[in-house]
């Protein structure tokens, strides 16, 4: 179950994989289709950084982690590390989901009017309905009464609007009928609004009170850890980087004199980069 208190440095998620078996006009993995698995290396090598950053959580998404051929493994050696496992999932290949239920704490099972859900009396992980809120599906307060009536006494519930991630979901992200429920507003990782209602939580995607919020560790699929999803030779890749940096090295960086290196970018780790912004970073 969601915890409202949750900080962005107190976990991190893990991409598997970007391979799905849906193809949803509201995806927000902008790399949707592109093939290819985490290593168990890889996860190792994130198991070790989310240590050294006491990173008590770890979340594993996609596309569809269950398309991952080792996610049993992946799952069953993260939990043996200690930390509390989290997995999002279509739920379209039950079998699997419950086989992970030896080393998953939470299932985040995404709704999308399946046929057949999880039976919360099959599982020992806890089980959460993930359920997106927009115009043309639930979008008023009588189809939002109606599924907590229908859903709440089996299953946490946790509602999201849109990420207006592309011109689809930023038509039907806007539902003004949120503003007058009868519910508890709470801020969401220092960033976003949420509500809670009727024991539910809904994230508000069209209430971002903080643009500048820091961001959660992201492990990708090649195995690189930011605070983004972006794969691309940007700047804000090699400035989250830093972060991970050797302390030996970023020691190295301190003692540069910024002031004196030409003002033209310099690379770093392969990413070109302007000297003002490292310096920034590296005070």
């Amino acid at each position: 179950m969601f915890d409202i208190n949750t900080q962005t440095n107190s976990f991190m998620t893990i991409s598997v994989t970007h391979e799905c078996n849906k193809k949803c006009p509201f995806c927000v993995d902008e790399y949707r289709g592109e093939q290819g698995y985490i290593s168990l290396d890889n996860i190792r090598k994130a198991i070790n950084f989310a240590k050294s950053e006491q990173i008590a959580d770890i979340l594993f998404m996609g596309g569809e982690p269950t398309l991952h051929p080792e996610i049993i493994e992946i799952a069953k050696t993260v939990k043996e590390e200690g930390f509390k496992t989290i997995l999002t999932t279509n739920y379209s290949k039950p079998d699997i989901v419950k086989a992970l239920d030896e080393h998953i704490d939470c299932f985040n099972v995404s709704f999308y009017n399946q046929k057949v859900l999880p039976n919360p009396k099959d599982f020992k992980a806890d089980l959460t309905l993930n359920v997106l809120l927009f115009q043309g599906g639930i979008d008023s307060k009588k189809k939002l009464d109606n599924f907590i009536k229908k859903y709440g006494h089996k299953y946490h519930l946790k509602f999201a609007t849109l990420i207006a991630c592309n011109e689809w979901s930023a038509q039907r992200q806007h539902l003004a009928f949120l503003d007058t429920l009868d519910a508890k507003k709470v801020i969401l990782f220092n960033e976003l609004e949420g509500l809670v209602y009727k024991n539910a939580l809904i994230k508000r995607y069209d209430k971002v009170l903080n643009y500048n919020a820091e961001q959660s560790y992201k492990c990708l699929t090649d195995g690189r850890i930011l605070r983004t999803w972006k794969k691309d030779n940007s700047e804000s890749i090699i400035l989250n980087q830093l972060t991970n940096i050797k302390n030996t090295e970023l020691e190295k960086l301190k003692k540069i004199d910024f002031s004196k290196l030409p003002k033209k970018p310099i690379e770093l780790n392969g990413y070109k980069i302007s000297v003002k912004k490292i310096a920034e970073r590296t005070k």
